[in-house]
């Protein structure tokens, strides 16, 4: 049974290897985005960067905004 725990141990450690890196990965996406978020709000000095219209009720005050 030698052999056959020794592949055992390193499937193991191939599949603790992939769920670090996994976590690794999603820990770089999420603090990128934070970065991004945090560049933007620097820049433009507001609390909000991003703005999103739900509804077309909002359309007229952002036309003013940007036409004028």
């Amino acid at each position: 049974m030698g052999w056959i725990g020794e592949s055992l141990e390193s499937i193991r450690a191939l599949q603790i290897r992939q769920l670090l890196t996994q976590a690794v990965t999603l820990g770089i996406i999420l603090s990128s985005a934070l970065i991004i978020w945090k560049g933007l709000v620097c820049i433009t000095g507001s609390e909000s960067p991003v703005v999103v219209v739900l509804s077309e009720s909002m359309e007229p005050g952002f036309q003013r905004v940007i036409i004028h």
